[in-house]
């Protein structure tokens, strides 16, 4: 920690050549590692080859994302702004220390995405790894060490100092300091939310149920960015449980499992974590009853709607407007947990009447990107990039350097010119642009025109 604070005062970073090294370091290390990688994170994860692909793919791109981004002649054109009599309005310096404490849920993509952003930044990076068992996690240790300057970035086992942390930008991907009250430069975190989809009736259904049923069941139902509610119109409830038990019955034959039987049931669910308190396992509850399959993958009827702030299960509910869905989500206990993503699945103009009256972090219509499926929710209080989890941006604060201007007013000079500012000030605010009360409106003219028309052949 005190190598990496010294290194942070010498601000070594802050050269882009040796970033770009650093980047180029880090990207040859880790191809290097691939076969490593892949099976570190199919043992830890659990998933699939293509799966375990997925997430190194996802990880190295964003790091190109971050590198491809730097530009030295931009770089150079800022720095040298003041010196040609210019201001540099727009500069940016980053946070002197980066502390990362990531998710285990892709723990590979979790601390690459965030590493590569805090070194295009020019921050130095201490990843907070805990001795356990898994592979990926002794994994990143090594290419830590191996690829990058050792003076700027290192590792911990053990959760860093509460006045060491005073000074850091933390990554928290865990949610573990939302209780702690530690104070930090800039806290990114990814706290508890879920994902909703809204299909309408206006929604290309066989789409819907395609893109919600893969992302429910992609890495085993562990993505966090996968829904967990879906709101459906009832019009076209039956159509879409018809689409979704297909998609269901197409994955089982995938895995080899034994073909779930069609059912007119008018809800489905797959399970996602193991601390759902609807159901436990195969048992169901009093606001839940199964009508098909289990707890890994079937149907759910959803008896009491009251529940489902505290469900971690997809539930299918159906709706019977579009006011509905919006009306539904606003009540309080709707409202205690934040939506991060809301999938809507319906025509353009259903999709902006949605997306503007329901409350979430971002919304994307007719489809489920990709991008999202694996690594954490991104950040609060920051717009989501589907290129970057994080950007540059976020490891920054602003630092603007002004020069005098032709509209420049010194200190020394302001009270002279009082009178003269008041006069400013006083003066009106332009017209909004508004008819004025009374004048005629698009109907009045409608009708004189007509009467016009029509009177004038007599």
């Amino acid at each position: 920690l005190a190598r990496v604070e010294g290194a942070s005062i010498d601000g070594r970073l802050n050269v882009l050549r040796i970033r770009q090294r650093l980047f180029q370091s880090l990207h040859a290390t880790l191809v290097q590692h691939h076969n490593d990688a892949i099976q570190a994170i199919q043992i830890d994860e659990g998933c699939s080859l293509e799966e375990a692909l997925l997430v190194y793919g996802s990880s190295l791109i964003e790091l190109r994302n971050h590198y491809d981004a730097l530009d030295l002649r931009k770089d150079l054109e800022q720095e040298y702004r003041v010196a040609k009599g210019e201001s540099n309005e727009s500069r940016r310096t980053p946070f002197p220390i980066t502390y990362i404490i990531p998710g285990t849920i892709h723990l590979f993509y979790n601390v690459i995405s965030a590493l590569s952003a805090a070194l295009g930044a020019g921050s130095c990076v201490i990843v907070e790894l805990e001795n356990t068992t898994l592979r990926t996690s002794d994994l990143l240790r090594r290419i830590i060490t191996a690829s990058l300057d050792q003076d700027a970035f290192g590792s911990t086992s053990s959760r860093a100092p509460t006045e060491y942390l005073a000074k850091c930008a933390i990554v928290d991907q865990t949610t573990d300091l939302v209780a702690s009250n530690i104070s930090a430069r800039r806290i990114l975190s990814s706290s508890m939310h879920r994902n909703i989809a809204l299909v309408d009736r206006t929604a290309d259904v066989e789409l819907a149920a395609r893109e919600i049923v893969a992302s429910r069941l992609a890495f085993k139902g562990t993505s966090l960015c996968a829904v967990d509610l879906v709101l459906v119109n009832e019009f076209v409830l039956d159509k879409f449980n018809a689409a979704a038990i297909q998609a269901l019955e197409a994955i089982r034959g995938a895995e080899g499992t034994e073909k779930m039987s069609t059912s007119s049931d008018k809800s489905f669910a797959s399970g996602r974590r193991s601390n759902s308190k609807l159901f436990n396992g195969n048992t169901p509850s009093d606001d839940v009853r199964w009508v098909n399959g289990n707890s890994n993958l079937g149907l759910l009827q959803l008896v009491n709607s009251a529940k489902l702030a505290s469900s971690r299960v997809v539930v299918v509910h159906p709706t019977t407007s579009l006011d509905d869905p919006i009306d539904f989500l606003s009540t309080e206990s709707q409202q205690s947990t934040p939506i991060a993503a809301l999938y809507i699945f319906s025509g353009q103009r259903e999709a902006k009447y949605l997306s503007q009256y329901i409350v979430s972090q971002s919304s994307y219509i007719n489809h489920i990107p990709a991008q999202l499926m694996v690594g954490p929710s991104a950040p609060l209080d920051f717009p989501t990039n589907l290129r970057v989890r994080y950007t540059r941006d976020m490891f920054e604060v602003p630092s603007p350097q002004v020069v005098p201007g032709v509209r420049s007013h010194f200190a020394s000079t302001i009270f002279k010119k009082a009178n003269f500012i008041d006069a400013v000030a006083r003066k009106p605010l332009k017209p909004t642009g508004q008819p004025p009360s009374g004048a005629w409106g698009f109907f009045e003219q409608g009708m004189v025109i007509g009467a016009f028309f029509y009177l004038l052949p007599i």
